[in-house]
């Protein structure tokens, strides 16, 4: 009688799933597309004829602080990208880097807490491009009212470079002013094509 009764129950999972299988009949497409790009572009950092660059900022002391995010100083920089695929029209940078705060505008001293090292300061990089903003250090897609227009149009020899104009603040982190020592922040781009 178990025989019996487990044959008629197998019988009816088997019959049930063959319903549900038959009544799966929406279906759907996902597309993909994008593009291959021929050359990467030649990237000049500060007019240095380097990607690299070390951005060198004028003494300050605590007093030039005050508040949490308070401006000690300031330097401009900029990052020039030329011999770019003229097929792409428009250009800009992700940057990452390693941060002191949630939405990841601060880059954080990397030496804090070493013999020597200031501590309750960060970096904040401001974009001087387009409508200008904070730069995120996320890796995140950067906004399209920062983008720069290619400046090679084909011709290599007549080719303009397309220039990011930046501002890097030295600011206070925290409510307590900055103590006197070494600070050290880097931060990494890469080049985003539109």
């Amino acid at each position: 009688m178990n025989k019996k009764l487990l044959s008629i129950i197998v019988f009816g999972a088997m019959i049930s799933a063959g319903n549900m299988s038959a009544m799966a009949a929406s279906t759907g497409t996902v597309n993909f597309s994008g593009r291959i790009v021929a050359d990467t572009c030649e990237i000049n950092v500060d007019g240095s004829g380097s990607e690299s660059v070390t951005v060198t900022f004028p003494d300050t002391y605590p007093a030039n602080y005050a508040v949490d995010g308070s401006v000690g100083t300031s330097k401009d920089f900029s990052i020039a990208l030329s011999k770019c695929d003229p097929a792409v029209a428009k250009l800009n940078l992700m940057f990452t880097g390693d941060v002191s705060d949630a939405a990841s505008l601060r880059l954080k001293n990397s030496i804090e807490g070493n013999t020597g090292a200031a501590s309750n300061v960060g970096i904040t990089v401001t974009s001087n491009n387009g409508a200008g903003g904070d730069v995120v250090f996320d890796g995140s897609v950067p906004n399209e009212n920062t983008d720069v227009a290619n400046g090679n149009t084909g011709d290599e020899g007549t080719a303009t470079p397309s220039v990011f104009n930046y501002t890097a603040k030295v600011i206070q982190v925290g409510s307590e002013l900055p103590t006197a020592g070494l600070y050290k922040s880097s931060a990494n781009f890469t080049v985003f094509y539109r």
